[in-house]
């Protein structure tokens, strides 16, 4: 580890080792499967770099695992990105974790810096959960880049021991949630938020560590649980109107298992849900995320991460909501996130992998 990394293990403590990889020309990746983002250009460089900068100087803002024996749950959702001026998922994780603000943010010009630190937002609170009582959320609205997200959230997850992690992006404009079974350890080809950082090549590892044996891995819940509850809640509001009288059950269709993999969850809600599930299971190993396909002379090669404590116990999933949800349907939609968080709590059945013996959804 070079010396700009362990001073960084120093700043962020015994919660996560967390650095830089050695920056150093003989550390040129030369094989595209090592690679998660390519930096040819000056402005891929640039946007990398900064990048790298905010993660390494991010210190976790929800505190320490001390809840006076209430659960803690870390939910999040996501930022802008691309055409999605705004994202339903971070809406409702701001409506449902009191103090947390939603990052209204705009596309900066071609060729500028889109600035992570603007699209993140990180709140801690207590809540009431119907049938639980009371909660400690560690609410993160999160920007849509390569990477960057992963790394954030196994910041907080190790100062915060949450137990549980419900995680969310969004899907189609109207359709059911999608309650994902499990991830996969391929990227695709597309740039990020960002609009200027991509992998280099569609089906590269995101954990380059992790065995090809390891490539599809499913997730941790009580799933049959989970589903019941969300079911029961989103039917008991589906009822309810916008102002021109638009139903929230015609935007929020029902509640299905998805499969993996599958060709519609290899973008950024599944970067994230993999690097977060590989690494909880792998306690004390260490790993290179964000790397860069073309590294300068006294540039970052990665970021290093290690999970001291062993999170292989804890429930994790990834839900895919209906996109047309935000706006005037957020506080349903929160209403939802608070039954599916409750339903895992109360599970009456202890959580498992997801199989694809359960899936609904498989294209």
């Amino acid at each position: 580890m070079s010396a700009r990394a362990r001073a960084l293990g120093v700043r962020v403590g015994l919660a996560l080792v967390l650095g830089a990889g050695a920056s150093c020309v003989d550390d040129v990746l030369t094989d595209e499967s090592d690679v998660i983002v390519k930096t040819e250009t000056e402005a891929q460089w640039e946007q990398y770099v900064t990048n790298v900068d905010f993660v390494e100087g991010y210190l976790p803002r929800c505190g320490g695992a001390d809840s006076g024996g209430r659960p803690r749950v870390l939910v999040t959702g996501f930022g802008r990105f691309l055409e999605n001026k705004e994202n339903a998922t971070g809406r409702m994780v701001a409506a449902l974790v009191p103090g947390l603000e939603y990052p209204l943010t705009s596309a900066p010009e071609a060729g500028e810096v889109d600035d992570p630190q603007a699209q993140t937002r990180v709140a801690r609170a207590t809540i009431e959960l119907e049938g639980v009582g009371e909660v400690d959320v560690c609410g993160m609205v999160l920007p849509v880049f390569w990477d960057v997200a992963a790394l954030l959230v196994l910041a907080e997850m190790q100062a915060f021991e949450p137990d549980m992690v419900l995680m969310n992006g969004i899907a189609g404009a109207r359709q059911p949630l999608w309650l994902e079974l499990g991830s996969v350890n391929e990227a695709v080809a597309l740039p990020d938020g960002s609009g200027t950082l991509a992998p280099v090549e569609t089906g590269s590892k995101l954990v380059e560590e992790a065995p090809d044996a390891d490539r599809a891995r499913g997730l941790m819940l009580s799933w049959e649980d989970v589903k019941a509850g969300v079911e029961a809640a989103r039917e008991g509001l589906a009822e309810e109107t916008d102002a021109s009288g638009f139903r929230f059950g015609d935007v929020l269709t029902g509640v299905r298992f998805a499969g993996f993999p599958r060709s519609s969850n290899t973008y950024l809600c599944n970067n994230t849900t993999y690097a977060v599930n590989y690494l909880f299971d792998h306690p004390g190993q260490t790993f290179r995320l964000l790397r860069p396909s073309h590294p300068r002379e006294g540039g970052p090669t990665g970021v290093d991460v290690t999970l001291t404590k062993d999170f292989g116990a804890v429930p994790r999933v990834f839900a895919h909501w209906a996109k047309d949800l935000q706006g005037p349907f957020e506080p349903q939609g929160a209403a939802v996130m608070r039954a599916l968080i409750a339903a895992q709590l109360g599970a009456a059945t202890p959580p498992r992998r997801g199989d694809n013996e359960l899936a609904e959804v498989t294209d």
